[in-house]
């Protein structure tokens, strides 16, 4: 009878085993991401969304709990030079796949799902990256932005997913490490443990105490060195980078050592 047991167990973790090898993310995608038109008074546009997925799905648990973090990979590294060609499409079906074969057939886009999913569909082999505090701090404070300085001399900062110090300061992208600090700091902006929005302040107060420059253009780099190395040093920021750390963890594509 134990015999028997046993030939059962090792049969169901030889199935399990087959099923998860033969999940694939691309499959996944007329599911997960969703495109529709939308109209505001005479001008139309284009609202793309991750969705929420079927809990057969291989990936359900990693997709329904990471929405905003998968919406960052598509939103900063897919291609999206087709916006004219889909927008000028009004039948919905249509849209839709034509939307989903531009993700599928994006090379750029698939290598960063294949990395966040890796974990989940090759266990054995799967070996994750490595990344320090310094490394993630580096990253995070990157959407602290100064993006201008007003005509009245004041300094104007942003924190927004397309719109950041990254693409100026990273000559190597880090799209797993980008989208983990991105949303952790937008789900924290105005939160009660880490509010960022106050720390942000915190931060382009402290840029008025200094005389960063006579040149407009000057004083903004300047400005934004500044904010950065400000919010590289606030501890709250670092708190708040490894407390959402522990919560995501067994999703994350990497291992953070904290030293």
């Amino acid at each position: 009878m134990k015999r028997i047991i046993l030939v059962l167990a090792s049969g169901l973790i030889a199935l399990n085993s087959f099923s998860q090898s033969n999940c694939k993310i691309e499959e996944e995608y007329q599911a997960i991401f969703k495109i529709k038109k939308m109209k505001y008074g005479e001008r139309e546009y284009l609202v793309k969304i991750v969705n929420t997925i079927d809990s057969n799905s291989c990936f359900s648990d990693l997709v329904n709990n990471n929405a905003q973090y998968i919406d960052y990979l598509r939103t900063n590294f897919s291609d999206n030079t087709n916006y004219e060609q889909l927008i000028n499409i009004n039948d919905t079906v249509e849209l839709q796949n034509a939307f989903i074969r531009s993700l599928e057939n994006d090379s750029t886009f698939n290598s960063v799902m294949h990395q966040l999913t890796e974990r989940f569909t090759n266990q054995s082999h799967y070996i994750p990256d490595t990344i320090s505090i310094d490394e993630l701090l580096n990253i995070a404070v990157k959407y602290f932005l100064i993006i201008e300085i007003t005509e009245k001399g004041f300094y104007a900062g942003k924190v927004c997913t397309g719109f950041n110090g990254l693409k100026q300061t990273e000559k190597i992208r880090k799209p797993q490490v980008e989208a983990f600090c991105f949303t952790a700091i937008l789900n924290n902006y105005q939160g009660e443990q880490f509010n960022m929005y106050n720390e942000f302040v915190k931060g382009i107060k402290e840029l008025y105490k200094i005389n960063l420059g006579i040149d407009k253009g000057e004083r903004l780099l300047r400005a934004q060195g500044a904010m950065y190395m400000y919010m590289r040093h606030n501890e709250n920021l670092k708190r708040l980078l490894i407390y959402e750390y522990g919560k995501k963890k067994e999703y994350l594509p990497f291992v953070l050592k904290i030293e």
